[in-house]
């Protein structure tokens, strides 16, 4: 179990070398209408984990992700959560089978997931920042930039 646990690890740090070595910058993104400016990181990995599963407006909060695995995502995960996205997943599919959360939203790319977000209130994801435009709102920006 150790083994693997250091295994995984290994992974997820290579990917964020990766990231960090393409000038990646992972952000959380919101909904243009959401009532957040600015997250703090406590309340960023708070609504990454669903420990909080809505907004201060009432708004249930929708995970929006990126099938597979991408550095840049992976990288932003393990900064905020630190977890990986495997274990992230875990965690939500606990909140689901629970009945306490809704899946999170999967798509291709993260211009997929921009847009996700972009058209629905409630959601919030984590992507590159050059992927991100006006159509969502940064809230917060990995590496203390936020």
């Amino acid at each position: 179990m150790a083994l693997l646990t250091r295994r995984t690890l290994a992974a997820a740090a290579l990917a964020l070398c990766a990231a960090a070595g393409a000038g990646a910058e992972p952000v959380l993104i919101v909904h243009p209408s959401s009532p957040v400016s600015r997250l703090s990181g406590d309340e960023a990995r708070r609504l990454l984990l669903g420990e909080d599963r809505s907004f201060s407006n009432g708004d249930i909060a929708q995970l929006v992700e990126v099938r597979g695995d991408d550095p840049t995502v992976t990288a932003g995960y393990l900064a905020i959560a630190r977890k990986t996205p495997s274990q992230l997943r875990s965690e939500w599919n606990r909140l689901v089978f629970s009945g306490r959360a809704n899946p999170p939203l999967r798509f291709n790319t993260q211009a997929e997931v921009r847009a996700a977000v972009a058209g629905l209130q409630g959601a919030f994801a984590v992507i590159d920042s050059s992927a991100a435009d006006s159509s969502v709102k940064i809230v917060f920006r990995v590496q203390g930039k936020g």
